[in-house]
């Protein structure tokens, strides 16, 4: 065979693979409407969730415009689509998170020569690497867990949408300040957090708080630059948060005085729902086991600003959750521990990225073979756990069963 045939085979192969990964995400975004759509009515007195709270704004007296959720949910009913025109939005963020998911997966392993669609399998898969199912260890799929993501949370879903290009947007603002602050990752950076906040506010704290912390450590350990010039630079990036700052801002004063879905209450410092975890060890491994592994083995990688960003964003997002919590009606609400949540799917997902580039490197590990494979059997196995335990989950919420399993 020529020359010519061969890559005419391979772009006949690429495109198969793409159609079918096309045809695997309109399936799981179809899947995920007719979900949705129960959830929004409790079929049968089942389907448990929080969506069935924001479905009811449009006719509510305060509609919660100011959410995006509520926004698009009162364009929905004002255009007559109702109930289903919501679960075909609901299913549509679903399909959308995929291919964002893609995006940061090319990102991540770009130049390691990874086939498209390995990343298009994991873009997938990857809202299935959450807490693990261990009978007599951990015997939960959502409930008492460090779960990455929440099917009975339509916020939830909107803000995984934006806070993951809104991730590489800060990580390709923040390499190019090595040089010259990119007034395009500028823009970008400030739309797509704001649009991550305008849908829930747990990532923007977690990347505000992150940056603060980052930016402090390289003031101190840069001597390149004159003082002044860092700090400009670090003050210029900042600004690209401050639009979400003054919406989480107003968002707070909307909810805590009286005209949100709170009516009173104050964000307060606690640890007891830290101290009181039901089996936090147990927790914490079940889900982070994945990412720890890979974290450790690839330790050097997390130097780089890219992946240091990730880690910053996992570690605020979990100081959130540990040492704030509301009080008053909000209380049980556990807000707190969104920021946790987004941050432990970003953290996943880099770690699944630095694996499948481990795995295309042929040199990783080349001179200790059996750590190698030992490493990887590993990783199979952590990950096949944690893929069926969720699949699982999703199954039997599919089949009304309460998320708080």
């Amino acid at each position: 065979m020529d020359r010519s045939s061969n890559l005419l085979t391979r772009r006949e192969s690429i495109n198969l693979i793409d159609i079918a990964y096309a045809a695997a995400i309109v399936f799981f975004s179809a899947v995920c409407c007719k979900l949705f759509y129960r959830m929004s009515i409790e079929y049968h007195g089942n389907y448990s969730s929080d969506l069935i709270y924001y479905v009811a704004l449009p006719e509510a007296e305060n509609k919660e415009t100011y959410r995006l959720i509520g926004w698009v949910f009162d364009l929905i009913y004002r255009h007559g689509f109702g109930l289903k025109g919501m679960a075909v939005y609901l299913g549509a963020v679903i399909g959308c998170i995929c291919l964002v998911n893609f995006v940061y997966l090319k990102f991540f392993t770009h130049g390691s020569g990874v086939h498209r669609g390995v990343l298009e399998v994991a873009s997938i898969c990857v809202i299935f690497i959450g807490p693990m199912y261990i009978p007599g260890f951990h015997e939960y799929f959502y409930r008492w867990s460090f779960s990455a993501f929440a099917w009975h949370s339509p916020t939830e879903q909107s803000m995984v949408l934006f806070s993951v290009p809104a991730m590489i947007c800060f990580i390709k603002m923040y390499e190019s300040a090595a040089e010259k602050i990119s007034v395009k990752w500028w823009i970008l950076t400030m739309l797509s957090v704001l649009l991550s906040a305008f849908s829930k506010p747990a990532f923007a704290i977690d990347l505000i708080l992150a940056m603060i912390i980052m930016f402090l450590i390289d003031l101190a350990a840069d001597r390149e630059d004159p003082f002044g010039k860092r700090l400009l630079k670090r003050i210029i990036m900042g600004l690209s948060l401050i639009p979400s700052g003054l919406y989480i801002l107003l968002e707070m004063k909307l909810d805590f005085a009286g005209q949100g879905e709170g009516h009173s209450g104050a964000v307060i410092v606690n640890l007891d729902h830290v101290i009181n975890y039901n089996n936090l060890f147990a927790a914490a491994i079940c889900t982070l086991a994945f990412p720890l592994l890979v974290g450790i083995v690839n330790y050097r990688e997390f130097g780089k600003r890219s992946y240091k960003s990730v880690l910053f964003v996992f570690l605020t997002g979990l100081l959130q959750w540990v040492l704030f919590t509301e009080e008053g009606e909000r209380a049980r609400h556990g807000n707190f521990a969104w920021g946790r949540q987004i941050a432990t799917y970003l953290l996943i997902m880099t770690c699944l990225s630095l694996a499948i580039k481990n795995w295309q490197d042929k040199s990783f590990m080349e001179n200790r073979p059996v750590i190698r494979k030992l490493y990887f059997a590993v990783i199979a196995v952590l990950l096949t756990i944690s893929i069926i335990s969720q699949l699982y989950y999703f199954y039997i919420i599919c089949m009304g069963r309460s998320y708080l399993c």
